[in-house]
């Protein structure tokens, strides 16, 4: 089995880059983190980059993958940013999204907190994405606002789940187990970066690439098309494609 990954982050036309990513191997197999600060709160940045340095150090630590696994992740992310709001006393402040994906021997383990996307596709046919923690989500699931029309919408910076809030373990979404099969692709993103692509120009990237840095390549070239028009108004983006081949050993592409 190969994996193959790449990795991409710009701070947009923001003062701050308050995304923070993490991809990395360790001895139960390949981990891959998304985090993004809330805009609009201090210390954003930081708490994006707490989460992330706790996933790859309790990834680190782990002898196998599992979702178990993956729910003590999300944990130990929520508890270093809760420490942190405490000892600088900014209880307000300091939140971030949060979508993790582990690729184990066996299976794929992913989960995510807040409106960063997970999309995962099997032979280069996009199969299915998460779901985002916000307003314009529920009102999509109720039929109030048209899929379409959550990228833009006024409401679509209002979220329901963020880690640096009390929450719940149950309020992180984690997804069930994906069989190891290649050939799969996985794209961990944040709304700065799937904004500006759709789910149909991310598939046609998609197809015409044939590893990681040309998929990502192709939607970097489609998102600056897209954002003509709009000058001055670039949120931080980042994003994580993952490819999987059947066969090779495990390279990294960064």
């Amino acid at each position: 089995m190969q994996i193959r990954y790449c990795t991409y982050t710009d701070t947009g036309d923001r003062p701050v880059n308050e995304d923070r990513l993490c991809a990395c191997r360790t001895p139960a197999g390949c981990c891959f983190a998304v985090a993004d600060g809330l805009g609009g709160l201090d210390l954003g940045d930081e708490a994006a980059e707490l989460a992330c340095r706790a996933v790859a150090d309790y990834a680190a630590i782990l002898p196998a993958f599992s979702s178990r696994a993956l729910e003590q992740m999300f944990f130990a992310a929520q508890q270093a940013i809760l420490e942190r709001q405490h000892a600088l006393h900014c209880e307000s402040q300091m939140k971030t999204t949060l979508n993790v994906v582990l690729v184990g021997p066996q299976a794929i383990h992913w989960a995510h907190v807040g409106d960063s996307r997970t999309y995962y596709a099997r032979g280069q046919r996009l199969v299915r994405r998460t779901f985002d923690h916000s307003v314009t989500q529920m009102l999509s699931a109720i039929g109030q606002v048209q899929e379409r029309e959550i990228r833009f919408h006024e409401d679509r910076s209002k979220l329901l789940r963020v880690l640096g809030t009390p929450w719940a373990r149950s309020q992180v979404e984690v997804e069930a187990d994906l069989p190891l099969d290649p050939p799969q692709q996985l794209l961990l993103c944040s709304d700065g970066f799937w904004e500006y692509i759709t789910e149909e120009q991310i598939q046609i990237c998609l197809e015409e690439a044939d590893g990681p840095e040309l998929w990502m390549e192709n939607m970097r070239e489609l998102i600056r098309r897209n954002e003509h028009g709009r000058p001055g108004e670039r949120d931080n983006r980042t994003a994580v494609a993952v490819w999987i081949d059947p066969e090779g050993g495990a390279k990294e592409e960064a």
